[in-house]
């Protein structure tokens, strides 16, 4: 072994990452880092996924691990490629998701002297990564390869949390890169248990429960807002019975989780009601408790914001998400188990007509916005609701940023509650939407499916290779309208002379040719009544590709016409 520490070293880490819970890798291939890409493929435990573009694999990573709900390891060669990774790695930061991430570098003697492939990968993720480390490359272990296997577990731990998010590990290594042919490197044995690390999620003092409580009770109009939560489900039935002792509004995006059929003061068009000024005006809070991240809806951010409302802010990941500067407390606990005590202190029922005025406009808003669907051209409220009629109840749906997020937020009615939403909310980039859904795919037994706009698919259409390479079979739902249908909602859609070009960005392309590139099923809608046969016909036969095609113009002018049904409708 004294002439192949390079090699003992991959098998190693490679068992320790195992060990300590590791099940999928994410490979890049090149030469720099066989020697773990190797290890890692000959290991009987670690299931390893290759991808042909760096930035496919990193964001796949991200969407196979926000599913397994534990670290993905993710490995490339030096140069350039480790630089593709960057924004999976913001995007894992910003949404606290688990990523080992492993860059292959040339060794010491090869740096600041002009050799091929190197570039200075020393904390290249900057501040995004919970913790960095080189550890220079691998020499004979003086302590039978106990140093290797606590960086593992490290690895994992540090990624795990109690804020999740990903770590990046440079890993020099010396030549020769892969062992004699045909011998397989074994690790060095552990010499005890894997490291454990036990992070608590603990409520509050009681004291500070009592005073929320009394806070939360002596509150005439009280509102409950949640953001995007990936296990909001645990929080279901402590949220519903502090709900009904506590009468509060409930605007729960879809990405909570908790957007259910039947919870106590759910209010689903609420990003419709206050986008009508006078109505918004009236119905002030005097006190927020906030679950989450933050809200995706602009008319709900506005809304806090100019209310000025004292703001409590659960969060137990740590960090800060109050863009309003409006938290007066933020509590780090749990925050099920935060609402299950608050619900045990309150007597309710509480609030009165604060609630039933919330109510009663979200049944009027609801009921205008259903009648400007039916009259409208396909857009996307159409298919946000569409889908939310076809998605099997083990489906996991993740949502592209831009216009489709804030239209599943805008249009998605109250279910039951069986599909999880999620997206890349965490820097809100439209860059590898279609990798991040189709790692979400390979994790877990549940229908994957993806919902993105035109764009959103042309950023990342390398990421449809992995459908057929690691056998998935994801939905994927195309907003066909032909370039960037966001800005004809903002100011620089009143500049005609340059607005095409700059902002519109026509793409002109067919999508029915890049589904025959993947070996993809294409199904066409063009109408409303079309998008229910259409959709059951594509579960029924997945993968496939649904596109949506309409135009950005009849998009804009139908959303118009819906908030204005709601104003009326308010008025």
């Amino acid at each position: 072994m004294a002439d192949q520490p390079t090699q003992a070293f991959a098998a190693t880490f490679a068992d320790e990452l195992s060990r300590c819970g590791v099940t999928a890798i994410c490979v890049a291939p090149g030469s720099r880092s066989a020697p773990l890409a190797m290890a890692f493929a000959r290991h009987p435990r670690l299931r390893v996924l290759v991808h042909l573009d760096e930035r496919c694999a990193s964001f796949f990573a991200l969407g196979l691990a926000r599913t397994e709900g534990r670290p993905v390891a993710l490995l490339c060669t030096s140069g350039t490629a480790s630089a593709e990774f960057h924004a999976a790695v913001i995007e894992a930061h910003h949404s606290r998701v688990p990523l080992i991430v492993l860059t292959a570098d040339r060794p010491p003697e090869l740096r600041e002297v002009g050799a091929n492939q190197v570039i200075d990968q020393a904390r290249l993720y900057g501040s995004a990564v919970r913790w960095y480390f080189d550890p220079g490359p691998p020499e004979e272990p003086r302590d039978g390869g106990r140093f290797w296997r606590r960086l593992a577990a490290r690895a994992v731990a540090e990624a795990t949390g109690p804020a999740p998010g990903p770590v990046h590990l440079n890993l020099p290594f010396r030549e020769p890169l892969t062992p004699p042919p045909g011998t397989v490197p074994e690790p060095l044995p552990a010499l005890g248990p894997p490291l454990r690390v036990v992070a608590s999620r603990p409520l509050p003092d009681e004291a500070d429960v009592d005073r929320l409580a009394l806070e939360l009770a002596a509150a005439r109009r009280p509102l409950v807002v949640a953001g995007g939560l990936e296990d909001g489900e645990r929080c279901l039935s402590a949220l519903e019975r502090l709900q009904r002792v506590l009468g509060a509004p409930l605007l729960a995006e879809p990405t909570s989780q908790l957007r259910r059929r039947g919870l106590p003061g759910l209010i689903a068009a609420y990003d419709a009601m206050l986008r009508v000024a006078p109505w918004a005006q009236g119905h002030r809070p005097d006190l927020v408790l906030r679950l989450g991240g933050v809200p995706t809806s602009k008319a709900v951010g506005e809304f806090l914001g100019s209310a000025g409302t004292p703001m409590i802010e659960v969060d137990p990941g740590g960090g800060w998400r109050d863009p309003e500067l409006l938290a007066e407390q933020i509590l780090r606990c749990d925050p099920a188990l935060l609402l299950d005590a608050l619900a045990s202190r309150l007597e309710g029922p509480g609030a009165g007509s604060w609630l039933a005025d919330w109510e009663l406009a979200d049944r009027a808003a609801q009921a205008a916005l259903a009648a400007a669907l039916e009259s409208a051209s396909l857009h996307e409220g159409h298919v946000v609701r569409a889908l939310a009629d076809a998605l099997p109840r083990d489906a996991r749906l993740l949502v592209g940023s831009s216009m489709p997020i804030r239209d599943v937020d805008a249009f998605w009615p109250a279910t039951s509650g069986d599909v999880h939403l999620s997206g890349n909310r965490g820097a809100s980039g439209i860059d590898g939407v279609v990798s991040t859904a189709m790692g979400a795919a390979a994790g877990g037994s549940r229908l994957g499916a993806v919902l993105l706009g035109d764009l959103s698919l042309y950023h990342d259409m390398n990421g449809l290779w992995a459908i057929g390479r690691h056998r998935l079979a994801p939905l994927i739902v195309v907003l066909d309208n032909n370039g960037g249908g966001i800005f004809h909602g903002l100011p620089q859609a009143r500049h005609g002379d340059v607005f095409e070009e700059l902002f519109g960005t026509p793409l002109g392309l067919r999508l029915e040719d890049v589904a025959r590139l993947y070996d993809l099923p294409f199904h066409l809608v063009e109408s409303p009544a079309d998008l229910a046969g259409t959709l059951a016909r594509a579960l029924a036969g997945t993968p496939a590709m649904v596109c949506a095609r309409f135009t950005r113009q009849d998009s804009a002018e139908a959303h118009r016409a819906a908030w204005a049904a709601v104003a009326a409708a308010l008025a």
